[in-house]
């Protein structure tokens, strides 16, 4: 009986979890999209167009774009580390649990996108002081 009852919270863990996946994947790309326009404007605020014509324009969001789609696959696996962890640890307080969790992962993607326009901010302020 103790197995089918487990078999029951993995299952009610995995639904809690791919509830939220939706939002996850939209909030992501969406950071995605700001930090890349973020990246714009430091460049154009630099006086550092990234682009010299639109065909450089297609060419970098849709290498960029398909680079981050790849990074947002990456992060849809990193998804599974919610349900995989509530199960092998097990806690007393599952919802608790669940928004700590939930959160901590939520933010922490949402920052990836930004280290980009982060470094690329470092390296023009290396290149305006010289």
């Amino acid at each position: 009986m103790s197995g089918e009852a487990n078999d029951g919270a993995a299952s009610d863990a995995w639904a809690w979890w791919q509830a939220r996946r939706l939002r996850y994947n939209i909030v992501l790309g969406a950071a995605g999209w700001l930090a890349y326009g973020l990246c714009l404007v430091m460049f154009y605020a630099f006086g550092k167009p990234m682009w010299r014509n639109w065909q450089g324009a297609v060419s970098m969001t849709l290498f960029l774009g398909a680079g981050f789609l790849v990074l947002m696959g990456v992060a849809n696996i990193c998804f599974l580390l919610g349900p995989w962890t509530e199960r092998v640890a097990r806690p007393a307080d599952v919802a608790g649990f669940r928004q700590t969790a939930w959160r901590l992962g939520f933010y922490g993607s949402i920052a990836v996108p930004f280290i980009f326009p982060l470094v690329n901010l470092c390296f023009l302020l290396g290149q305006s002081a010289t």
